[in-house]
């Protein structure tokens, strides 16, 4: 076991200067398409599924709306969502990387060399850089892979790694969460770590998260490991609402430009924006963030070849929300996923979790 490598500072890119993909990037870092027509979804059919989710969601009764979440990730939701990131108020990125560069060493310690590192949902990469910075530290020839279904966003986040690394090498995974499942059943011959940063099993009920995670723990073998980051429920009510309201008003532009996403979807006028506003609300009971258009004056919904449906001033429609977890939650968590906790490590203050999880007790 090497001792502990010096720990690595966060990438230094400051929101709004992420270099784009260079014409030859694709020809240095592979991008492997796995996207199964029998697994998968075209970018038309996921577009088509996400229109029919609206014209369902805003059929419903009053204050009963709901829209899917995934209105929120085109490009320019994209990368608002990666300012959001830098406000001093949302403390989730900072805890992540308080963990990471802390423990970075340990994390990397419990890697074998030969092994491939998965990441679901990449993103920007200034997080999962100081994993693959202590990685190169210890001399391990290890193949980096970052999944996401846009591939333009994969050229861009490999990009800001790019020449950085001898011995990690790096590789994109284009398609969906189950296409990267379907994919790793083929990979058998190496060690396998999924990473998956940002507390992105929060956007998910808890039973649907349960599920996710058992869907790798299937295919995973006893000396493969995946590693989750969760938030917990334990900090002062004022930060959390700020996180999700930051001063700076990104997560409101991040939030409206959601509605603008269906307009550009229908191709139409479907919903006048400025009839909207974002409120958020942290559901104690729940122990979640809740994330909600309120109406501000009766205005229609017009979806072409539909009725247009009228929404009315005061209503409320729910688009997002952002599960915390206790300790006890997270152990009913990996219960659910049939998985073993083999380390955590926590953020200085105790209120975020870095989990690695096993199926092999």
């Amino acid at each position: 076991m090497l001792g502990p490598v010096p720990s690595p500072s966060p990438v230094p890119i400051p929101p709004g200067s992420r270099p784009g993909a260079s014409p030859g990037l694709e020809a240095t870092i592979p991008i492997i398409d796995i996207r199964s027509t029998a697994h998968s979804v075209t970018v038309a059919a996921l577009e088509d599924g996400i229109r029919a989710n609206v014209l369902s969601g805003f059929t419903k009764p009053y204050n009963e709306k709901e829209l899917p979440n995934l209105l929120l990730y085109n490009e320019e939701g994209l990368r608002l969502f990666e300012q959001i990131t830098y406000q001093p108020d949302y403390y989730l990125t900072r805890l992540e990387i308080d963990i990471l560069s802390r423990h970075a060493h340990q994390i990397a310690n419990s890697v074998p060399d030969g092994a491939i590192l998965l990441e679901l949902g990449a993103g920007a990469l200034r997080k999962t850089a100081l994993i693959l910075d202590a990685l190169e530290a210890q001399g391990k020839d290890v193949t980096y892979f970052a999944l996401d279904l846009d591939k333009p966003e994969l050229l861009r986040t490999l990009a800001e790694v790019k020449g950085r690394y001898t011995h990690v090498s790096l590789a994109g995974l284009w398609g969906t969460y189950d296409d990267g499942c379907t994919w790793l059943k083929q990979v058998k011959d190496r060690p396998r770590i999924i990473l998956w940063l940002g507390s992105s099993v929060g956007n998910m009920s808890r039973k649907e998260a349960g599920q996710f995670i058992r869907t790798f723990g299937d295919i995973l073998a006893p000396r493969d490991r995946f590693i989750v980051a969760i938030d917990s429920k334990n900090h002062k009510l004022n930060d959390i609402r700020a996180a999700y309201d930051d001063r700076a008003g990104v997560t409101r532009r991040f939030a409206l430009n959601a509605l603008g996403n269906i307009n550009d979807l229908f191709n139409a006028d479907v919903v006048d924006v400025s009839s909207f506003d974002y409120n958020p609300y942290y559901n104690e009971v729940q122990g979640r963030n809740e994330a909600y258009f309120r109406c501000l004056k009766d205005t229609q919904v017009r979806i072409p070849s539909e009725t247009p449906i009228l929404v009315h001033e005061g209503e409320y429609i729910r688009f997002a929300f952002s599960h915390k977890y206790d300790r006890v939650e997270r152990q009913v968590l990996w219960t659910a996923a049939g998985a073993y906790p083999v380390q955590e490590w926590m953020s200085q203050d105790g209120d975020y979790a870095l989990t690695m999880l096993s199926w092999s007790s």
